[in-house]
């Protein structure tokens, strides 16, 4: 299912409220036509699930009840969401990724598997996206980047988003390859992120924040 379809019913099991929150607020981004609910916990999705008919899952292994740390717990919660939830499109979002477990909730049914820190802002559209034309979605946490994340009020969210690609740009990738990624991603073309960019740090530079890195 194509993301432009979803105007349904989606889900978030994450017991973390402001991680909760934080996802909520990405599917309601990538997919503004869904209505989305969010569970902390195993007995409220079951209750949910019983009257509606969810198009998509996100979820998170380590809930109330469950030890966390546990490979069989992890799989136990996973397990009981996907056999709740049978005709969604489940996705699990951990902060405690490993190939095995990725393998193993394939198994299940799983049909993305994404590391917390590989979580971008306005991804989840394209997560959807692939797991429509592939089968499939995964992303480990492979991000060894020491590089600091700057945050001001003095920027708009657009903004603040375009610094925070830039900062993070890997080692041999080039600003015209992230101003034009990032265009296809804000929908708005390569010029403009790069307009973003520049005024962001110019705001920066100029109340002094942090101008050594720049």
């Amino acid at each position: 299912m194509p993301p432009s379809s979803f105007g349904a019913d989606l889900l978030v099991v994450e017991d973390q409220h402001l991680m909760r929150l934080a996802l909520v607020h990405e599917l309601q981004t990538a997919f503004p036509a869904s209505v989305v609910h969010a569970a902390g916990s195993i007995s409220t999705v079951i209750e949910l699930a019983e009257s509606i008919p969810f198009a998509l899952v996100l979820i998170d292994p380590g809930l109330p009840g469950y030890d966390p740390h546990s490979a069989r717990d992890r799989l136990r919660v996973i397990r009981s969401i996907v056999e709740q939830t049978p005709a969604a499109i489940h996705v699990v979002i951990t902060g405690s990724d490993s190939l095995e477990e990725w393998e193993a909730c394939q198994r299940l049914g799983v049909a993305g598997y994404i590391a917390k820190n590989n979580l971008r802002p306005g991804a989840m559209a394209d997560i959807v996206q692939e797991i429509a034309e592939a089968g499939k979605s995964v992303g480990l946490d492979h991000d060894e980047s020491t590089e600091p994340e700057v945050y001001h009020s003095a920027l708009s969210p657009r903004e603040q988003e375009v610094l925070v690609w830039m900062r993070q740009r890997p080692s041999g990738v080039s600003r015209k390859e992230i101003y034009d990624q990032l265009g296809s991603h804000l929908n708005i073309d390569a010029a403009s992120a790069e307009r973003y960019y520049k005024r962001a740090k110019a705001k920066l530079l100029k109340i002094g924040v942090l101008s050594n890195l720049f």
